[in-house]
């Protein structure tokens, strides 16, 4: 596994924290005012960092900057499954997204829930404006606009903060996800301005009925939208690479 690194960054002033070393779910990457060591952090390598939010709550995440990144590069901004925790964060930001991310100059930006709950829960999906306003000031998106992805509880996580802010990001990228109050959510009227991207695997039946219901109603709305349905993949869609995932957020962002 990559190397990764700690780091605190608070809202006012910020004291740092660093750890070193391995760990078979590790990895994630900041230079900021709100951040003690200012270094320019190792090219390539992913870094644990520690967001204080305005109300005390502490917010993990992984962040990752390739080498020669420039301010109004692209930023992912990407929900991690499951419970959504640090360790299933660095491992996916491993697994899917690094390498590709590496190649194409992308920040990769990925929270793990604090314990106000999960992201598409209310009041932690009320925290995520103000973790987007510290990465912006950070590292300033194209066009002051995040891509978003997700998958699984990471998906509806996309889902609700599109949703909610949806003037935040370029595109919409799920595998799988749906709105957490249903396919049929009538606020996603709001997400026409969007890209937006579906994966959800063939045999993972519930969701693909959900995600199905979404997509009919976002072509109800007016709104375009990708679904594609992964023959012979439950929910975990084992084959879908890296790749295939970047090359959506870059055929649907807007």
């Amino acid at each position: 596994m990559r190397p990764f690194v700690t780091r605190r960054l608070g809202v006012l002033a910020a004291a740092m924290v660093m750890l070193a070393g391995c760990a078979d779910d590790a990895p994630a990457a900041v230079s900021t005012s709100n951040v003690v060591d200012e270094s320019v952090p190792t090219a390539g390598a992913a870094q644990r960092m520690i967001f204080t939010a305005a109300d005390g709550t502490e917010i993990q995440y992984v962040l990752f900057v390739p080498q020669g990144w420039q301010p109004g590069g692209r930023v992912l901004f990407a929900f991690p499954p499951g419970g959504q925790d640090i360790d299933l964060a660095a491992r996916l930001v491993d697994e899917r997204y690094h390498d590709e991310a590496l190649e194409r100059g992308y920040v990769v930006v990925s929270p793990a829930a604090p314990s106000t709950g999960l992201f598409y829960d209310e009041d932690s999906a009320a925290l995520v404006p103000e973790l987007l306003d510290a990465i912006e000031a950070s590292y300033p998106p194209d066009g002051g606009k995040f891509d978003l992805i997700g998958v699984s509880n990471g998906g509806l996580s996309a889902f609700r903060a599109a949703i909610d802010h949806p003037e935040r990001f370029h595109s919409l990228v799920v595998f799988p996800g749906y709105s957490p109050e249903g396919g049929n959510d009538p606020r996603l009227s709001v997400l026409t301005d969007l890209g937006i991207a579906m994966f959800v695997g063939g045999e993972d039946t519930g969701w693909r009925s959900a995600s199905e219901t979404t997509e009919a109603t976002l072509k109800d709305l007016g709104i375009t939208v990708e679904l594609h349905v992964v023959a012979g993949e439950g929910h975990i869609i084992e084959g879908l690479t890296g790749a295939e995932l970047f090359d959506a957020i870059e055929r649907v962002r807007r």
